[in-house]
C-alpha cells in the first residue's frame, strides 16, 4: 500500500522514519479509510498492521455520548471535510481492539499527492497526562497553604480549598475577581500598578522572592502572611501563582519571645546584681576564701545556659517556617536554662548568707536517725547504724548540721545507682567526736578526690559542684572539719569531726 501512495521519486527514508516514530502515526483517505499505520499505532490500539489497513479511522474513536460506541461515519467525514481537525490538536477518546477506551490527542494534516488528498494524523496517548493532571489537582486540593493563580490583569484564575479556609471566601466568590480584594490598603490600590509595570518592563520586585505582606479576610480582619510568587506560561497565556502561608501564630510567638527576652534580661540583670552583692559579701566576711577559683566556675556554669538561651532566641527570631511545636520546644529550653542559672545563684547566696552557728548540745545518734526519717532512701539501698555506746554530746548548730548531713546522705545515695549499703555512724576520739556517712558505691578516683571539695567541681552529669563545698563551709562554721576517704569500686566515707561537749 505505501508504494501506491508515494511515487518512486519520494525517498524511501520517509517510510523508515514512520517505523521508528515514538508517536502513533496513521494516514487515511478522504473517506476515512486507513492507508498507513506505524508500529506505535498498532501497539496503542491493539490491532495488527493488516487489521488496521483498510479499516475506517472512525472505528478507533469512541463516541461522545457513549464511549463504548464508535463515532458515526458521516460525522467524522463532515468534520474532516470542514477542516475542523486540520492543524489543531483535539482531545478525543480512543477505542482499542478489546473495547477499552483511553484519552488521546489527535492532530491531522492534509497532504496533496498526485491530485489526491491524504490525511496524516498524529495520535498521542494522554493517559499519563491525565494522571499528572489528577496528581496536580490532588496536590492543590490537599495543600495546607493557600495557592492562587492570577492572569496578567490580576484576575483570579484558580484557588485551592485552603484559600477558602484562610480568607473566608468560597472559591466561586474569588474566580474572576481581582486579587486585590484579598489585600488591605495601601497594597490594594498599588497591586495593579506593580503587576502592570512588571509585565511591561520585566523587572521583578516580588516574582521569585518570598516576602512578608498582610492579607484581608472576608470578615475584614487583617493578618500577616508570607507570600511567594512564581510566573508560568501556558502557550500565549502568562499566569502568576502565589503560595501563601498564614504566619499569625509565628508573629504571636515572636511577640511572646520579645516579651520573654525582656523579662529574661531583667532577671539576668537582677541575678547579676545579686551575684555581685554575694561576691562582695563573701570577700568582706571571708566566707569563701577560694573566690578566685569560684569565679571561673561560676562563669562556666552560667555561660553554658546563656549560650543555649542565645541559640534558641536566634532560631525563634530568624526561622521563617517554624512550627508551633518547634517554637514551644525552644521556649521551654530557654525556661530550663533560666532555672539552671537561678539555681546556681541561689546556691551561692545560701552559702554567703549562712548565719553564724549557734552551738548547742546535740546527741548524734538521735539526730542522725531524725535526718534519715526525712530522707528518701531507694528500695535497693539498705541503711545501717554504727554508733558507739555512751557516745558523748557534741556542740553544733542543729539546723546547719542537718543541711550538711543531708548533703552527705544524697552523695552516698547517688554513688549507688545499682544499690548498696549506706552506713551512718558515730565514734569518740580523744580530741573530737566523728559523725560518718559511708557507702558501698562507685567510689572516687584519686585524681578527683583532691578536687571534690572545690566549689563547682563535680563528678555528676547534672551536678553543680556546690554540695560538698557548702557542707565543708557549714562544718567549719560549727568549729569542725570534713574528711574524705574513698576506694574506686568499693565506696567512700565522709567524716565530720565535731567538738565534744565539755
Amino acid at each position: 500500500m505505501p508504494d501506491e501512495i508515494f511515487p518512486e521519486s519520494q525517498p524511501k527514508t520517509l517510510l523508515a522514519m514512520l517505523e521508528i516514530a515514538i508517536d502513533a502515526i496513521v494516514a487515511f483517505d478522504e473517506g476515512g479509510k486507513i492507508l498507513i499505520a506505524n508500529p506505535s499505532m498498532t501497539s496503542m490500539f491493539g490491532f495488527s498492521r493488516d487489521e488496521l489497513i483498510g479499516q475506517e479511522i472512525q472505528s478507533l474513536i469512541a463516541g461522545e455520548a457513549h464511549q463504548s460506541d464508535q463515532v458515526n461515519d458521516q460525522q467524522l467525514k463532515d468534520k474532516i471535510a470542514s477542516s475542523q481537525f486540520m492543524g489543531m490538536k483535539r482531545q478525543l477518546t480512543g477505542l482499542t481492539k478489546l473495547g477499552d477506551t483511553f484519552p488521546i490527542s489527535l492532530a491531522v494534516k492534509c497532504l496533496e499527492i498526485d491530485d489526491k488528498q491524504l490525511f496524516v494524523a498524529t495520535v498521542r496517548d494522554d493517559t499519563h497526562l491525565n494522571e499528572r493532571q489528577a496528581r496536580l489537582e490532588a496536590i492543590m486540593k490537599n495543600a495546607v497553604d493557600p495557592i492562587i493563580t492570577i492572569d496578567e490583569r490580576g484576575i483570579i484564575d484558580s484557588a485551592n480549598p485552603a484559600t477558602e479556609e484562610v480568607f473566608g471566601y468560597a472559591t466561586a466568590e474569588l474566580i474572576g475577581r481581582n486579587i486585590n480584594m484579598l489585600m488591605p490598603a495601601p497594597y490594594k490600590a498599588e497591586h495593579n500598578t506593580y503587576l502592570k509595570n512588571y509585565c511591561q518592563t520585566g523587572i521583578a520586585k516580588i516574582i521569585g522572592i518570598g516576602r512578608e505582606v498582610t492579607g484581608l479576610r472576608k470578615d475584614g480582619t487583617i493578618f500577616p502572611m508570607s507570600l511567594a510568587v512564581s510566573e508560568i506560561r501556558l502557550g500565549p497565556r502568562r499566569l502568576f501563582t502565589g503560595m501563601i502561608r498564614d504566619i499569625t501564630e509565628l508573629k504571636k510567638t515572636e511577640k511572646m519571645l520579645a516579651q520573654l527576652n525582656g523579662q529574661l534580661e531583667q532577671r539576668v540583670q537582677r541575678r547579676t546584681e545579686e551575684l555581685r552583692e554575694t561576691q562582695a559579701e563573701l570577700v568582706r566576711n571571708e566566707k569563701f576564701s577560694t573566690l578566685g577559683k569560684v569565679s571561673g566556675g561560676i562563669a562556666h556554669e552560667i555561660r553554658n545556659p546563656l549560650n543555649a538561651i542565645k541559640t534558641s532566641a536566634y532560631y525563634l527570631l530568624n526561622a521563617s517556617n517554624a512550627t508551633a511545636e518547634k517554637s514551644r520546644e525552644h521556649l521551654e529550653r530557654i525556661d530550663r536554662q533560666v532555672v539552671m542559672i537561678d539555681n546556681v545563684v541561689t546556691a551561692l547566696s545560701d552559702v554567703a548568707k549562712l548565719p553564724e552557728a549557734r552551738l548547742q548540745s546535740l546527741k548524734l545518734d538521735s539526730f542522725s536517725r531524725s535526718a534519715l526519717a526525712t530522707f528518701d532512701v531507694p528500695a535497693n539501698v539498705s541503711v545501717e547504724f554504727d554508733f558507739a555506746d555512751s557516745l558523748p554530746m557534741v556542740l553544733a548548730d542543729g539546723s546547719q548540721l542537718m543541711i550538711a548531713l543531708l548533703n552527705l546522705l544524697r552523695n552516698a545515695r547517688d554513688a549507688m545507682p545499682e544499690g548498696g549499703v549506706l552506713t551512718v555512724g558515730g565514734q569518740c576520739f580523744p580530741d573530737y567526736v566523728a559523725l560518718s556517712v559511708s557507702d558501698t558505691g562507685i567510689g572516687i578516683s584519686e585524681k578527683d578526690l583532691a578536687n571534690v571539695l572545690e566549689p563547682l567541681f563535680t563528678t555528676k552529669a547534672r551536678g553543680m559542684g556546690l554540695g560538698l563545698p557548702i557542707t565543708k563551709a557549714i562544718v567549719e562554721k560549727n568549729k569542725g572539719t570534713l574528711h574524705i576517704t574513698s576506694t574506686p569500686g568499693e565506696g567512700s566515707r565522709f567524716t565530720i569531726r565535731l567538738t565534744q561537749e565539755p
